[in-house]
């Protein structure tokens, strides 16, 4: 006993723990929302190239966003006009291209690419093969000047810091501190710098830095989002991984929202063959449903939180198991009701499948109608047993019956322009009959009473689960996080191994107590 107790205990407590390990990293890591109609900004990225053609060979390389960032609602769109298209990746970088290319192109040329992104933000996990790349350790091999200005200058700095993290801090701040002439290693690194002192060589400066100490960096470019705007300028940073962390240094100020396109020091578009080259950024933001853009993410993570839902399923089905999926929840409080609270019903998920049908008729009508029909099926029903039928045409005739008193209803209310007619006739014929049936043995076998008091309890429970299932926050957490289904039956195995007193039995046996 006590072994079937305990093994009843550890099997609903491991189904609960993995129930909630599902939903916890839906949650927390693919940031489902936890309840309806919560929203999320989604922006439309777009590249707008415009050129002339000169009448000779052309080709023109555009990055677009690379691959090793896991972005949900990766859509992507490529207006070619008669150019011909090509993507390419660069295995090192993970930087993706597009190719356009052309014979001999004349006149004035239009190229666009459009993608979807929720974007990134500061605490946005670097890629892990990034974190995991073999940084370059000697810089400036092939000029021996700069290379001793850069041993010289970043020795300094390795002498002045005391760990890596402290490296990169001066690092950054001395390459990008205006220095004056006579400041110690103003001439290394005006000499490592030379003509490439603009944001892109500092950063490039500082990348090669961390890249001596053994840190991976790299050079990130995209756009910041901000505001909607037609022509957006594309921003650089500096992206590199210490001691388990993740750091990112905007030389602009730090946005609260990115978007990562490619990574390098090479401009975004290059351009061979054309004159007059028009390079326009746009952004437009808009509302979307964060559930969408959570079920739309990509990778792995992606794929597991697909693999707990029904995204990947027809419309049709969709909307079906939307319904389905919170029958459970009323079984569930059914068998908390009957086990902790006392109520007795007929059958035993008849009240679930009665709170089923009220969908089709609101919860008020619901209950008129089925006190209506259920009197009516049980005079009919005695007086079907004074003929002495078996039990199948028996409930033949009940529920032709049913239908006969539905299809009257529907039709008096139809006429008086009340809308629970069209509602009526789908109410569940055979719910009705079998209710009617366990209604009337109760009946002959114990007493009018207590087949009251088990409609009554019938009609109640019905009426909780129905609330209970209809409410829109539990067909939403059932419908998006399906796995809850395994916390219910946990529930359920541990309430089945209650066997103590309900409180209807302590309020009946109160006077015992006392």
């Amino acid at each position: 006993m006590k072994i079937n107790f305990r093994h009843a205990t550890v099997l609903g407590a491991v189904l609960i723990l993995a129930g909630l390990t599902v939903f916890f990293i839906k949650a927390a890591v693919l940031e489902y929302p936890l309840a309806p109609g919560a929203r999320a900004v989604l922006w439309d990225y777009e590249l707008y190239l415009e050129f002339d053609g000169s009448n000779q060979p052309a080709r023109i390389e555009a990055y677009i966003p690379a691959g090793d960032v896991e972005r949900a609602f990766p859509r992507e769109e490529f207006y070619n006009g008669s150019f011909g298209l090509s993507l390419t990746s660069e295995a090192q970088t993970r930087n993706r291209k597009a190719v356009w290319t052309y014979r001999y192109p004349a006149d004035r040329k239009v190229l666009r690419y459009g993608a979807q992104t929720i974007g990134e933000t500061l605490s946005t996990p670097l890629p892990l093969a990034f974190r995991e790349s073999e940084p370059q350790i000697t810089p400036f091999e092939a000029d021996q000047v700069k290379r001793q200005a850069f041993i010289v200058w970043s020795g300094n700095l390795r002498q002045r810091s005391a760990d890596d993290r402290s490296f990169a801090d001066l690092a950054i701040k001395s390459t990008f501190d205006t220095r004056a002439e006579n400041e110690q290693y103003a001439d290394e690194v005006e000499a490592l710098l030379g003509e490439n002192s603009g944001t892109v060589g500092r950063l490039l400066l500082a990348q090669q830095l961390l890249q001596s100490q053994g840190v991976p960096a790299r050079i990130a470019g995209g756009v910041y989002l901000t505001d909607d705007r037609r022509r957006m300028e594309a921003r650089r940073w500096l992206e590199y991984h210490i001691d388990g962390e993740d750091f990112r240094y905007f030389p602009d100020g730090a946005p609260d929202r990115f978007f990562t396109i490619w990574y390098g020091p090479r401009p975004l578009v290059n351009a061979i063959g054309v004159d007059n080259l028009d390079v326009q950024i746009a952004l437009r933001s808009r509302e979307t449903a964060r559930a969408s853009i959570a079920e739309n993410a990509p990778g792995r993570i992606g794929d597991f939180g697909r693999a707990f839902g029904f995204s990947s399923l027809p419309l049709t089905s969709q909307l079906v198991y939307q319904v389905l999926i919170t029958i459970p929840v009323g079984i569930a409080i059914l068998v908390f009701l009957r086990q902790f609270i006392g109520f007795k019903t007929l059958g035993t998920f008849m009240p679930v499948l009665i709170g089923i049908a009220f969908r089709e008729t609101a919860l008020l009508n619901g209950v008129i109608l089925f006190s209506l029909l259920v009197a009516l099926g049980l005079s009919l029903r005695f007086y079907l047993e004074r003929l002495h039928l078996l039990l199948v045409p028996r409930l033949a005739v009940v529920l032709i019956f049913i239908v006969m008193v539905m299809a009257g209803i529907t039709i008096l209310m139809t006429g008086a322009n009340q809308s629970i007619g069209l509602s009526i006739s789908l109410f569940p014929m055979v719910i009705l009959t079998m209710t009617i049936e366990r209604m009337s043995i109760v009946w002959e076998e114990s007493s009018a009473g207590e087949a009251i008091k088990q409609g009554l309890g019938s009609l109640a429970v019905a009426a909780i689960t129905y609330l209970a299932m209809t409410n829109s926050h539990v067909e939403y957490l059932m419908y998006r996080f399906p796995e809850l289904l395994l916390v219910l039956m946990g529930l359920c195995v541990l309430m089945g191994r209650y066997t103590g007193l309900r409180l209807s039995e302590l309020w009946r046996f109160r006077a015992l107590a006392s």
